[in-house]
């Protein structure tokens, strides 16, 4: 296929724009946007992307912003959610989280791996392919979604339902991935196990049913399930028990009512169905015991209401799909070496639009998931100039039909 960008010049441009680039994420990270709390990075984003020449800018319904470049008849959306986790232990930190420190050609704090820096690139992305017109064939939105980090995904999904005219034929998920192209990863599920009892008083225990001993056999059944669904490339399917709620009105009273959360990491393929069904042998020892997928319902910073189930699909693209091409035939244009094709180990907003909807998918991102959510948070300004230049190729592969 003819190529219709000139890499020399893209290099250029990114050389010449290296300081506005690191300058607008060390501002970005100066924004605190931990999840449920992203309006001031909302809004600095979207004026941004204002002031950098975007077509159109929007703050949708749900509070996700959105900034489109070109109007070409394949569309792109690109992702990168601009909540984060908390700042954590501040006396940890080399650098404070919301300073944008510059040390060593790395922008510390919260955020700069996961997952700001990352949007920050796409955002500097579709600049760059308007300033250089780059744009023939295709219509880029670019989008700073909420949430990921609690419910991944469904604010991804509402965006589409509340931008009905927006209709992506690929997604380009932005997240770490130590500069490497991303084809799958693994899906997630939260299972909710629900164990009745009769509360009583402590001293007359006898009386009443103890819901926490009542649970003790299904958590120890959870813990000890095996065989759960195996994928060639993805790799074995797990469950982990991560919170047992005891529902009591104090510590001299026997619980009546115990809630176990359970982690359920899935490979292709594996249904709620399917889920619910390998633990129904463990529930059916315990009397009146229930399990379901659980449901988060929350609001958005802009007050929009969402009740998320907790089932996010995996998902894995093919290797000879147009944008697993498309995306070698940018990493090698962008690095002058073979592409090697991997996966994510976590869960990202892919799980909604490809996983839930097959919308064809590819990941990329600079810096290490190692970093993310920790007191080392930073990035490589050199991997953050390049990520971006990979990007802006990928959208005119993409669009290289």
């Amino acid at each position: 296929m003819e190529r219709k960008y000139n890499t020399s010049l893209i290099d250029s441009y990114l050389k010449d724009n290296q300081d506005n680039m690191v300058k607008f994420l060390q501002d970005f990270i100066k924004i605190k946007s931990v999840t449920y709390e992203e309006k001031e990075a909302v809004e600095y984003a979207a004026a941004k992307m204002k002031e950098y020449g975007y077509d159109e800018v929007r703050i949708d319904d749900v509070g996700n912003v959105l900034g489109r470049i070109g109007n070409g008849q394949t569309t792109i959306v690109y992702d990168a959610h601009i909540d984060t986790v908390d700042l954590g232990d501040l006396s940890k930190w080399k650098h404070h989280p919301l300073s944008g420190e510059i040390e060593d050609g790395y922008i510390w704090g919260r955020g700069t791996v996961d997952d700001k820096g990352p949007l920050a690139a796409i955002i500097w992305a579709g600049k760059m392919l308007k300033d250089l017109d780059l744009l023939e064939g295709v219509t880029v939105w670019v989008s700073g979604s909420l949430s990921e980090e609690d419910v991944e995904g469904s604010c991804l999904e509402e965006m589409l339902k509340v931008n009905p005219d927006i209709k992506p034929d690929f997604l380009v998920v932005a997240e770490a991935s130590e500069m490497q192209v991303i084809k799958g990863h693994k899906g997630r599920a939260l299972i909710k196990v629900t164990v009745p009892g009769v509360a009583a008083h402590a001293s007359v225990a006898f009386s009443g049913e103890n819901a926490l001993i009542k649970a003790l056999p299904i958590i120890d059944g959870i813990d000890k399930l095996k065989d759960l669904g195996k994928d060639e490339l993805l790799g074995e399917g797990t469950i982990e028990v991560t919170n047992v709620i005891c529902k009591t009105p104090s510590n001299n009273t026997i619980p009546g009512e115990v809630v176990i959360y359970a982690d359920r990491r899935l490979t292709c393929g594996e249904t709620k169905e399917e889920l619910l069904a390998e633990l129904k042998p463990i529930l059916d020892q315990v009397k009146g015991a229930e399990a379901v997928i659980d449901i988060e319902s929350f609001n958005t910073w802009k007050g929009y209401e969402i009740n998320a189930e907790d089932y996010f699909p995996s998902w894995i693209m093919d290797d000879d799909s147009h944008i697993i091409l498309a995306g070698k035939s940018a990493y090698e244009n962008c690095f002058n070496e073979k592409c090697n094709v991997g996966v994510w180990p976590f869960s990202t907003n892919a799980t909604s639009l490809c996983g839930k909807y097959k919308v064809p998918a590819i990941g990329f991102g600079p810096s290490v998931e190692e970093l993310c959510h920790s007191e080392k948070e930073r990035i490589s300004i050199d991997d953050y100039l390049t990520s971006s230049k990979f990007y802006g190729i990928l959208a005119c592969e993409i669009g290289n039909k």
